[in-house]
């Protein structure tokens, strides 16, 4: 599985096997994925704290949280509008693979930043590292995980462990491991009107249904699909 030497103890050994395991017989919507394996990757990372995110870079905002050990009170203020401020995501989303934070944002600043102040160091998130999962250049998720203060600083061993992890992450992740067949006739059609660039209102109007009923199907695809707007739910809900 590993492609690099890392030397790992028997339970460290484990849990590698058991998140290869899981990412490749991953099963269920695509948040509940993500959700399991932010669980898994930061116990066997000895860290504190995690979050995934969708990255949107159309709207350039993080979407769609599952998180660990981090006060929701302050992720809703990160959405509302800490976002603005944050000075990590977009650098570490353009590494396009596993890297710490301290490689790639100089500490001083990181420490002087608005968005450390305001929102990682009242949540006790210190030490940092992430990884940006993509398929076609498309974003299909992330792992965002910290260390508090007290903790060691994440090492080269962390980042070989993730990258050797990303192909299963990629994989687990990707639409292609979506099941449009659990859509409905109804929601297929409606997927497929989207896909031809029609309106909720031309759609209602060829299928023969009011336009409440076409918000619903689309609310329902959405969330079979893990898609997270129109354009990714043409792709996503397809039929393979």
């Amino acid at each position: 599985m590993l492609d690099v030497k890392v030397d790992l103890t028997c339970t460290e050994l484990d849990l590698f096997t058991q998140v290869v395991w899981r990412l490749r017989h991953a099963g269920g919507c695509e948040e509940e994925v993500r959700r399991q394996i932010l669980l898994d990757v930061t116990e066997l990372l000895k860290s504190d704290y995690g979050a995934s995110y969708v990255y949107d870079d159309r709207k350039d905002i993080s979407t769609r949280c599952v998180s660990l050990n981090i006060d929701q009170v302050k992720l809703g203020e990160y959405q509302a509008h800490h976002h603005v401020a944050d000075c990590i995501t977009r650098k570490m989303r353009a590494q396009r693979q596993a890297a710490r934070v301290d490689d790639v944002i100089d500490r001083r600043a990181l420490e002087a930043s608005e968005h450390y102040n305001e929102f990682l160091k009242p949540c006790g998130m210190h030490y940092g590292i992430n990884v940006f999962f993509f398929q076609d250049g498309r974003d299909i998720g992330d792992l965002r995980i910290w260390r508090g203060a007290d903790q060691p600083p994440f090492g080269v061993r962390d980042v070989l462990l993730l990258k050797a992890l990303t192909p299963y992450f990629e994989e687990s992740l990707s639409p292609v491991q979506q099941t449009p067949s659990l859509l409905t006739r109804r929601e297929q059609a409606v997927v497929e009107h989207v896909a031809a660039g029609c309106s909720d209102k031309e759609i209602a109007r060829l299928m023969g249904i009011g336009f409440t009923t076409v918000r619903t199907h689309l609310k329902n695809a959405m969330h079979k699909t893990g898609a997270s707007n129109r354009t990714d739910l043409a792709v996503r809900g397809r039929p393979q």
